[in-house]
């Protein structure tokens, strides 16, 4: 899977943005900020490189977060079991999706 540099929800954009420094000041992987809309992500921690696998948890997370927002379920967003749990059902079933191209649309 490839993470995106930009996607639409409810019209508004957001962008993904990679900053490592901001991400360990803050001690995190990730951020999604809903008044910016924008995602920020990371790819160390410390100074470890961090796995593609623990990266793409963590944009599908900030995603759901993103997602929740938009949808002013802030209650939701704020539930971080809730956030992570949702997450990695949406990443396994995006990434175990299988397709009939006869039946594509």
């Amino acid at each position: 899977m490839k993470i995106p540099t930009r996607f639409n929800l409810f019209g508004s954009t957001y962008k993904v943005i990679w900053d490592d420094k901001r991400m360990n000041d803050r001690k995190n992987y990730g951020l999604s900020d809903y008044g910016k809309t924008e995602i920020t992500l990371s790819t160390v921690e410390g100074v470890e490189s961090l796995s593609e696998d623990r990266i793409m948890d963590t944009f599908y997370h900030e995603r759901t977060h993103a997602i929740l927002d938009a949808m002013n379920e802030h209650d939701l967003s704020s539930n971080e079991k809730f956030v992570d749990v949702f997450s990695k059902l949406l990443r396994q079933a995006d990434e175990s999706a299988e397709y009939d191209e006869e039946l594509a649309f």
